[in-house]
């Protein structure tokens, strides 16, 4: 984050992720007219993707049109509502406003997908109303503070494989919320036999069928919010509550 000071200097206009669209035909036409300004002032102008096209066999990508989810290279977790870009991204440009044909911020360019590392006409951007609430934090707290349950959980493939819908729980270590709260990780009994954990089904009401609606779900709560963990133990739903803490190395 910048702090940049002058007498000059004004806010960007804003649009919410909600209110941008697809199907409008972007031209250079389209644009408003721009005063020529020195190169350390400009801003990458990008234009919204209109196509969707299925790429979901080339790389994680969900086949739509702007609610597209990515997985962070560097934790794996994923990046949900982002938006897809053919603006000419290249590495160092991420950062760059994504604007659409009406000069309103609509997001921030932060990757792309190219096998050679060039633009390759397939860029993302966070919506900015996601770029927002992280701003806030690094204001207020100099850091960006995400809440946990503090739990291990299978991955997706594996628990479709069970035949069952949900999130099951590896490991929810004792001194984590989830842990604290009761929540029974998996293990395997004096036999050798595996004993399915817990299978998180939803989250204070909202389903839960896979991690990436579990991480959504988190991601619209704060630390300290007590939450509703509704699980399948065994035969048996049970409903657990969870007090939500901050992510830490360890967990």
């Amino acid at each position: 984050m910048l702090r940049i000071e002058g007498a000059m200097l004004s806010e960007m206009r804003q649009r919410k992720f909600s209110r941008v669209k697809l199907g409008i035909a972007v031209t250079v036409s389209n644009f408003l007219t721009a005063r020529v300004v020195p190169s350390s002032d400009l801003y990458l102008v990008a234009v919204v993707w209109e196509n969707a096209i299925d790429l979901s066999r080339i790389f994680n990508v969900k086949p739509c049109g702007l609610r597209r989810e990515i997985s962070s290279a560097a934790t794996g977790r994923p990046i949900q509502d982002v938006i897809q870009t053919d603006a000419a991204i290249n590495p160092g440009n991420s950062g760059g406003p994504l604007l659409d044909s009406s000069g309103s911020l609509i997001g921030i360019n932060t990757a792309i997908y190219s096998p050679s590392g060039a633009s390759s006409g397939v860029g993302f951007s966070i919506p900015v109303d996601t770029v927002g609430g992280i701003v806030d934090q690094l204001v207020k707290f100099g850091k960006i503070t995400r809440p946990i349950l503090g739990i291990k959980f299978a991955p997706d493939q594996s628990v479709e494989q069970l035949g069952v819908t949900g999130v099951l729980v590896l490991d929810a270590p004792a001194d984590g919320p989830a842990g604290k709260a009761g929540l029974k990780s998996t293990k395997r009994d004096a036999y050798g036999r595996l004993v399915l954990g817990d299978i998180i089904t939803a989250v204070n009401g909202k389903k839960v069928s896979n991690g990436s609606d579990l991480y959504r779900i988190l991601d619209q709560c704060k630390v300290g919010d007590v939450v509703t963990v509704e699980v399948l133990r065994g035969d048996l739903k049970e409903k657990v509550a969870v007090t939500l803490e901050p992510k830490t190395e360890e967990i």
